[in-house]
């Protein structure tokens, strides 16, 4: 295994994999460490916790007309749908299913407002453009808080305006993780080394881990920005104040899934694999999106972003089930409980290697995102979804 390369990265998540595939094919000599037991970063598809797999993290191919991911995947018979899923979302609204055209006709045209404040020059806060004495306030801030994992008055419209998506956007039946780690596998990697600390010398970059030390030309580091911002790898000299204010002005936000596995398909005859359910009666509603038996498996998933993903993780997994479950019988009865076999929580918030969920300039702040992209003490360079001005929050744009 080579202990001293050109270039050192740090982080085998989509960023970390992404720059050891680029300097393979520039044949430039290098090597990724990687603080956790796995590969993947936010990409993580597993099947032990539910017998089926699922994508904790990951699981879009958004822009999957242009996504380079996409094509890689087709090329190694990655499984994904080739055309998006055409149908409309059901609401659970006042007790009853319905085909609503709420969320197209409100919500999504709201999301669509913010947007266009930010393409328009506005940097300012979502939360000013919202409603919130409208009785479908909720779900509009729920959808806010699933797309960019911060709560609308905390999120620019700036950043969402800089945002590109051409709208093709395909779940990957195979796993976004798994596909992330596939890629992975002819690259050096070594896994459970933690880097402490990074020492930039006129000459050379010294990573020093928890197995040692290695000296390159350059690093790369390409960890989640909550990593650096909270400063859990040592800098000497210390990143530039401007750069530790930028994480600051770009958080990283929260997002979490709760995931069941049934004993049969207990959805079957429910067309629609993507729910809302919604109460806007009760004054404490706290609406819930839930992806319902995704290509055929007996199992749902229920998305939470923003302060709700944070104050359940700062809860526990005991009241994370209990609130997705709940809602859950909300929508499909009581009798559902007696068909759950299997339970698992996502953990970003509380990984101690990740943080979070994907970062958000706060209002007034777009332009600081541009600071992720320049050069540290000319060798250590970022990489991750923090740095890309137009495809953040996605593995692509890592």
């Amino acid at each position: 295994m080579v202990q001293n390369a050109d270039i050192v990265i740090i982080g085998a998540g989509a960023a970390g994999i992404g720059a050891g595939m680029a300097l393979t094919r520039l044949g430039i000599s290098h090597i990724i460490l990687e603080a956790k037991h796995r590969v993947g970063g936010r990409a993580y598809s597993e099947t032990s916790s539910l017998g089926h797999l699922w994508d904790q993290g990951c699981h879009w191919l958004h822009s999957a007309d242009e996504n380079g991911l996409r094509f890689i995947a087709e090329r190694i018979g990655h499984q994904f749908p080739s055309k998006p899923w055409s149908g409309k979302f059901q609401t659970f609204l006042n007790g009853s299913w319905t085909k609503s055209s709420i969320r197209e006709d409100y919500v999504w045209a709201l999301i669509e407002k913010i947007i266009a404040a930010g393409r328009a020059g506005e940097d300012i806060a979502a939360a000013d453009l919202l409603y919130k004495s409208h009785p479908w306030y909720p779900m509009v801030r729920h959808w806010c808080q699933l797309l960019y994992s911060m709560d609308p008055e905390n999120l620019s419209t700036g950043d969402a305006g800089n945002y590109t998506d051409t709208g093709i956007n395909l779940p990957v039946q195979a796993g976004y993780g798994a596909l992330i780690e596939k890629l992975s596998r002819y690259l050096q990697i070594q896994l459970n080394r933690q880097v402490t600390a990074i020492t930039v010398t006129p000459k050379s970059v010294r990573v020093e881990t928890s197995s040692g030390t290695i000296e390159a030309k350059a690093c790369i580091v390409a960890v989640p920005a909550r990593v650096l911002e909270i400063e859990k790898i040592t800098f000497r000299p210390s990143l530039p104040q401007h750069l530790k204010q930028a994480f600051q002005d770009v958080p990283m936000g929260w997002y979490e899934k709760v995931a069941f596995a049934f004993d049969a398909p207990v959805f079957s005859g429910f067309e629609v694999p993507f729910v809302d359910v919604f109460d806007p009666v009760a004054a404490d509603t706290k609406p819930l999106n839930f992806e319902l038996h995704p290509f055929g498996r007996p199992i749902a998933i229920a998305h939470f972003g923003g302060g709700v993903a944070k104050e359940l993780s700062a809860r526990g997994e005991a009241v994370m089930k209990a609130f997705a479950l709940e809602t859950l019988v909300k929508a499909f009865g009581s009798d559902i409980q007696k068909r759950v076999v299997a339970s698992a929580i996502s953990q970003w918030t509380t990984d101690p290697a990740i943080g979070g969920a994907y970062s958000c300039a706060k209002p007034g702040k777009a332009k600081v995102r541009a600071v992720f992209s320049e050069p540290v003490h000319e060798r250590v360079f970022l990489a991750g979804e923090h740095v890309h001005q137009h495809f953040m929050a996605t593995c692509h744009g890592a």
